[in-house]
């Protein structure tokens, strides 16, 4: 498994501070994934747990997950810092740098100023820096769709069956139900709702996540020139340097 980082930054696909231990007070843990080479990747919080990795993972945009995956040095007021960003990924082929934070920790004015600063230098290297708000991910209409269709995570489906849906559904959208009935001749190897939706959660072909998931949701073949809209909220810490909702 290849991934191709834009220049600028180097990009490490083994942590480079210990992200997860067993003695750690801090909420953190284990996501799976299959976007990256370990099949797994460490979260260091809640928010990174069970909101930004599952959003990544449920993005067709995202092709590729980094956790602290490199160090950025930058000055803010005349002193020398260090900076190990939450995730690098890639989106829609372009390389970006994600930070999650909490609403309550954003609203502290020295921490903005301090993502502002490390963004300068990362942005300088012709990266995008973006802090992804524990709030914008959970408030986002999609978030609770995305949480259902993560739950179909684990394949289900054979390589016969991903085919026969693929065919089904053609170049158009269609309904899972009507996919599911044009394909009840293949008998006891016919996919169910359950396989196409875990096709779905497999990036194997698109589904609509403004609508809940079901045999009602909308399908469409997985075309990587046609991305659905990206699930990953972005803020540039620049133009929040005046940000002032509290959590």
């Amino acid at each position: 498994m290849m991934f191709r980082w834009w220049p600028g930054l180097d990009i490490s696909m083994t942590p480079l501070r210990k992200v997860v231990s067993r003695s750690s007070s801090v909420n953190n843990g284990w996501h799976r994934t299959t976007k990256h080479p370990a099949g797994f990747i460490g979260a260091e919080s809640r928010p990174e747990l069970a909101l930004f990795l599952v959003l990544a993972e449920m993005d067709p945009n995202v092709t590729a997950i980094a956790a602290q995956p490199t160090k950025v040095d930058f000055e803010l007021d005349g002193k020398s810092c260090r900076h190990f960003p939450d995730f690098a990924v890639i989106e829609a082929e372009a390389s970006r740098i994600y930070e999650v934070k909490t609403a309550r920790k954003y609203a502290d004015e020295a921490i903005r100023r301090r993502l502002s600063a490390a963004a300068r230098s990362i942005e300088a290297r012709g990266w995008s820096y973006d802090v992804a708000l524990d709030t914008d991910m959970r408030n986002d209409p999609r978030f609770r769709h995305v949480e259902a269709l993560w739950r179909r995570h684990r394949p289900i489906y054979d390589k016969l069956q991903q085919f026969a849906v693929e065919q089904a559904v053609g170049t158009g959208e269609r309904r899972v139900a009507d996919v599911v009935a044009d394909l009840t001749q293949l008998g006891d190897k016919a996919p169910r709702t359950e396989h196409v939706l875990s096709l779905a959660a497999n990036g194997k072909v698109f589904i609509d996540l403004t609508a809940p998931i079901g045999p009602a949701s909308l399908i469409r073949r997985a075309d990587r020139s046609a991305l659905p809209e990206p699930l990953l909220p972005k803020r540039r810490p620049a133009d929040d340097l005046q940000w002032a909702d509290a959590a």
